[in-house]
């Protein structure tokens, strides 16, 4: 969306995490052609045929993604259990220091301190209702139908229409990750070890959420 490549001047950016659509509205049947650290193009087979090229840091960095997970589906499921892992301990570095200015009466804070956390990103909204989704356990629910219904619970947009969600870096990398195995048609790829490190990875952080983090109304 950087460069306006599918969205009409007046896009406004947004943070969250949402599908690249053709302008006939199709965003399932989409081709990306490319090579490494080249420019990225689009292809819909739809009736008025859609085909862009992009060379933003954005679209580039897609398609070298998208190169390594052709080659090695494993290697998504790794990136983004690093990247939950990282995002949560941020996560948790900033809750503790909140609970230990509240519980010292910030004695030891500056003025600074105090200002720079009001003005974090941390907290997020989105977290803990994506949490509370991904905990909700229904009779003969395997984990990647769990992690499909709770991805349909979140969504910022009806079912059928163009994906949408919101949140921070946390909530994000969670979506992805989820999105990830939930939408796997490979069934060999869920029962690798990366998939099963990914999957308790994504258990025991919306556990931690679930378990510390305040909802919405609590925080305000």
């Amino acid at each position: 969306m950087a460069d306006e490549l599918f969205a009409p001047p007046s896009y406004l950016p947004r943070e969250g995490v949402e599908a690249l659509a053709c302008p006939c509205g199709n965003h399932k049947q989409l081709t990306v052609v490319g090579s490494w650290g080249g420019p990225l193009t689009l292809e819909c087979p739809c009736s008025s045929p859609f085909r862009a090229t992009s060379d933003a840091p954005w679209a580039v960095n897609l398609l070298k993604r998208l190169i390594l997970w052709h080659a090695d589906a494993t290697s998504e499921l790794r990136q983004l259990n690093d990247l939950i892992i990282k995002q949560h301990t941020a996560h948790q570095i900033y809750r503790d220091r909140v609970t230990d200015l509240v519980d010292n009466g910030a004695a030891t804070s500056t003025e600074h301190d105090l200002r720079a956390l009001m003005h974090a990103p941390i907290p997020d909204n989105y977290l803990l209702p994506l949490a509370l989704a991904v905990a909700r356990r229904e009779e003969r629910e395997t984990r990647p139908m769990r992690l499909r219904r709770a991805l349909r619970e979140v969504r910022l947009t009806p079912e059928g229409e163009r994906l949408r969600y919101a949140g921070g870096p946390l909530t994000r990398y969670l979506i992805r990750g989820m999105t990830a195995l939930a939408d796997s048609d490979d069934r060999d790829l869920l029962f690798t070890e990366e998939a099963r490190c990914l999957l308790d990875t994504i258990d025991q952080v919306t556990a931690d959420v679930r378990e510390h983090d305040p909802g919405p109304t609590a925080a305000s």
